[in-house]
């Protein structure tokens, strides 16, 4: 098994859904600096009785949840992740929480993997259709022994609802193993999916 030792290039855009259920994304944003970075797939099932037996098995969904730990996160960055109002005062911005999260966009997540090496990532990822469940920050006092304070972003992604026309399905995220250097910034231009990728890597 790979161990992993470092992450980078933490990265999102914003999805949007038109009417005849086509995804778009927006330009591609930094999130934060990356400190760590874990990933849990979780499935859900149902079984279903009838006569007192157990007839069949149902599965539901499956969803991918991550938790990144970060440096300082912009507030600007945070309020678009979280869908906050934004407050204009004079030529100043302020942001207010909202008391729920209806307004929370959906967002494409991408991130590198390196296995020992700063300057080549191992693998790059896109996951689709994403919600930030939290955004948590911790502070200390300002003191001698102060450490090096951040912040943890837990984002899960569900099936996309729309399949992909390349592999005929609603798939989660996309992982490219790098072999080539310069196909990290081409990874990272734009949001990458199975049906645009032959275009981008060949091009």
């Amino acid at each position: 098994m790979k161990q992993y030792r470092g992450c980078s290039r933490l990265v999102y855009a914003i999805e949007t859904e038109g009417e005849n259920g086509a995804v778009t994304f927006g330009d591609v944003k930094e999130l934060a600096p990356v400190k760590a970075v874990s990933r849990e797939i979780s499935s859900d099932s149902e079984d279903v009785w009838a006569d007192n037996t157990l007839q069949q098995k149902t599965y539901g969904g499956t969803s991918i949840t991550r938790s990144f730990d970060t440096t300082r996160i912009a507030p600007e960055v945070v309020a678009e992740l979280l869908g906050d109002t934004i407050v204009t005062i004079g030529t100043k911005k302020a942001f207010a929480t909202r008391p729920d999260g209806s307004k929370r966009p959906f967002i494409a997540i991408g991130y590198a993997l390196h296995d020992g090496d700063a300057d080549k990532p191992c693998e790059v990822v896109w996951a689709y259709h994403c919600t930030v469940d939290s955004i948590t920050k911790a502070s200390n006092t300002i003191d001698t022994g102060t450490g090096s304070e951040g912040q943890t972003i837990t984002i899960t992604n569900n099936a996309p609802k729309k399949a992909f026309t390349k592999t005929g399905e609603k798939n989660l995220d996309f992982t490219l193993p790098i072999t080539d250097v310069a196909d990290v910034d081409k990874f990272f231009a734009k949001v990458v999916t199975p049906d645009n990728a032959s275009t981008i890597f060949t091009a």
